[in-house]
């Protein structure tokens, strides 16, 4: 028997960090850390589709609609979630998609505003609050407007003016801190790199995902053993960055939530696997995973999504002659993974003293990251 009732909640359940985060609770830091762990997905997700473990703590909730009113939201809260009065540690990794800075500003505070609102008056027994954000508070996003100061540390500044603007995690981060000045819970910040990792359904936003499908693809025109050059440019094939595990994210979020005596009071964390990497350093591992020759970038870079545009009716004999699920390749955002190999061609690794600091010391090697994650894809029929 645990020692104490813990409860966690997960907004965004089904999403590659909050999936991750419910899994790894089930087991981390112990198996009986957590008596109850609570995962909130906007769509209906069974926990079959989901690939998560059987387990009679876990249950997923669906169906609360967090840019509501918060008297709707309590009341659904209250009417949906058993237990929710029970609840000692949540994780926030919920996030809507919009076309403009301005809108996507002002629903994400919104959605972790009403979220954390709701939770205080339905939770009297909530001790942390775990925000997750990511390398848009460093400007990554802005390469060519805003100086990026690798390694990148927590303890940077926000970026300028106009481009300050365009950070919803900026104003998610102030709402929790005016929130919780006057609550007897806590909150932490958590800032992880590029995400690695596997979810049950299509992530248009999803690195892994998209190499899983098009060097799946990529094989089955060319055959085991064919050479495939990096797509990128000779600089982009050597910046330093650091890739984040979804398994090493998850644990450091609930690292951070249970820990909340040494990690609270709006403290932000850099997290990722552990060793700066290249795209050299990667890029033929994660190759093997297909039996494919990963070689250096050539004399020009090309379009993987003309390759997929090219060849999309031999993905379709592909999913069926495997039973993959259908609408996966399609959902893609290939413009994405163009800009994560391409675009992303500066040094923008993470400093991590601050995580080893307060004792958090997970780590894996990049490229077992991946290995994992495409496995996990298999097993789920994503990619054959």
């Amino acid at each position: 028997m645990a020692s104490e009732e813990n409860h966690l909640l997960v907004f965004g359940a089904s999403g590659i960090s909050g999936w991750a985060c419910v899994k790894e609770a089930l087991t981390y830091p112990t198996r009986t850390t957590f008596t109850r762990v609570t995962g909130l997905t906007n769509r209906p997700l069974s926990l079959e589709a989901s690939k998560l473990p059987q387990d009679p703590r876990l249950q997923l909730i669906s169906g609360i609609d967090f840019t509501n009113n918060v008297q709707n939201i309590v009341s659904l809260m209250v009417e949906k979630i058993p237990g929710i009065d029970t609840v000692t540690h949540a994780i926030f990794t919920a996030y809507i998609q919009t076309e403009d800075f301005d809108s996507l500003r002002e629903v994400n505070t919104k959605l972790v505003k009403n979220a954390a609102d709701a939770l205080d008056q339905v939770a009297p027994k909530l001790k942390s609050f775990v925000l997750q954000t990511g390398g848009k508070g460093y400007g990554v996003e802005f390469p060519d407007k805003v100086e990026i100061k690798a390694p990148l540390k927590e303890s940077l500044p926000r970026i300028p003016k106009p481009y300050y603007d365009n950070i919803f995690y900026y104003t998610q981060y102030d709402t929790l801190k005016e929130l919780t000045a006057s609550r007897s819970w806590t909150f932490t910040e958590i800032r992880p790199d590029v995400i690695i990792g596997f979810v049950p359904n299509s992530n248009a936003m999803n690195c892994a995902q998209g190499l899983g499908l098009w060097l799946s693809l990529y094989r089955e025109v060319h055959g085991a053993g064919a050479k495939i050059p990096f797509p990128g440019t000779p600089k982009s094939y050597k910046n330093k960055h650091t890739d984040t595990f979804q398994d090493i994210l998850g644990r450091m979020e609930i690292y951070a939530a249970v820990n909340h005596d040494k990690c609270g009071n709006g403290s932000v964390f850099n997290v990722a696997d552990g060793e700066v990497v290249t795209w050299e350093d990667k890029w033929p591992g994660i190759c093997k995973s297909f039996d494919l020759e990963g070689t250096p970038p050539g004399a020009e870079s090309y379009s993987i999504e003309d390759f997929i545009k090219k060849n999309e009716s031999t993905w379709q004999k592909i999913v069926q002659k495997h039973g993959l699920k259908k609408g996966i390749l399609e959902k893609f955002s290939w413009p994405f993974l163009h800009f994560v190999m391409s675009v992303f061609d500066f040094d923008r690794q993470y400093d991590l003293s601050a995580a080893r600091k307060v004792g958090f010391e997970e780590k894996i090697d990049t490229v077992e990251g991946y290995r994992v994650a495409f496995e996990r894809m298999r097993e789920a029929r994503i990619i054959p």
